[in-house]
């Protein structure tokens, strides 16, 4: 094992690492506010989906490589990579569907009462439990053709036109298997994430400008937690679009202009797992409510003590 490989193993392990241990401590602090305020917010059920869905692309995505790279080991084999092959897809399209449903969710609710999405808060409010399980249905249900032309490691070296080599698993036929609902899905979500955060960026501008007017200058300095929470899904959104669309550009790149070079797919996937490895330590750093909750559980047991 070169000290390449050594590495980048250590990088990909390192990343998944962090990742899953801020995934899992973020969500271990939503459970603990939910007990002990017994008052949960429809914005938890998002973000304890897209807990979820992150931990599942960073053990989907960094755990393999990571493994490859440490030995050089195959231990997949095909059934193991339709598998990984198939949750890398679903969990992708989990998180692109959730963090767009997060971003609507967020615009819906900041708007003012005399405009047209003031309407449909009530009804947003409603939709978002069924949205969140249909994320699920939706996701699994059009990524079901992605084991049937996922196989192990192609040892040949022999060009594959329309393949796709990952290193430790080969999708073949790739061009041809990036079907309409997929590739549609993407483009909705992307599109609803842009448009939610220039209204949100519009609103926020809005309200700056009528505090300065209303207050005076100390009382304007002060921020809101719903303007903070919205603040962080806007710094989220940011980090999301950014990181998708690099990853796609490097993957197409891949895809349709050279079939080889490892380089490709250890950059895509380092910069696909950046927004699923920052995104709870953003949560945790801007949620205040977290951490009073956290800090009161452990304040109860000392004081009856």
């Amino acid at each position: 094992m070169s000290l390449y490989d050594t590495i980048l193993g250590i990088i990909f392990l390192s990343q998944t690492g962090v990742g899953v241990l801020g995934n899992s401590f973020f969500l271990c602090l939503y459970v603990l506010t939910l007990s002990s305020s017994h008052r949960s917010r429809l914005l938890d059920l998002i973000l304890v989906q897209l807990t979820i869905t992150n931990t599942i692309v960073l053990l989907s995505k960094g755990c393999p490589l990571a493994n490859f790279y440490f030995g050089k080991i195959y231990i997949l084999g095909n059934l193991g990579c339709k598998i990984v092959f198939y949750l890398q897809s679903v969990s992708r399209g989990l998180a692109i569907s959730t963090t767009c449903l997060m971003s609507i969710f967020q615009a819906v609710t900041i708007s003012p009462s005399n405009s047209r999405l003031a309407k449909h808060k009530v009804r947003v409010l409603k939709l978002i439990r069924p949205s969140c399980f249909l994320c699920w249905i939706f996701n699994m249900t059009i990524e079901i053709n992605v084991p049937i032309y996922v196989t192990g490691l192609r040892r040949s070296n022999s060009s594959h036109t329309g393949g796709f080599d990952v290193l430790y698993c080969y999708w073949e036929q790739v061009l041809k298997e990036f079907t309409i609902l997929p590739s549609l899905r993407d483009i909705l979500c992307v599109g609803g994430m842009v448009w939610a955060s220039g209204y949100i960026i519009v609103l926020l501008h809005r309200h700056q400008q009528k505090v300065r007017h209303i207050h005076s200058t100390s009382l304007s300095q002060k921020t809101s937690p719903e303007i903070k929470a919205t603040q962080t899904i806007l710094l989220l959104l940011s980090i999301f679009v950014s990181a998708y669309c690099i990853s796609c550009g490097f993957t197409l790149y891949k895809v349709y202009v050279t079939h080889s070079g490892d380089w490709v797919v250890v950059i895509s996937t380092f910069i696909a797992l950046c927004f699923p490895t920052t995104s709870p330590f953003l949560l945790i750093h801007r949620d205040a409510q977290i951490f009073r909750s956290w800090c009161a559980s452990w304040q109860k047991p000392s004081l009856h003590s």
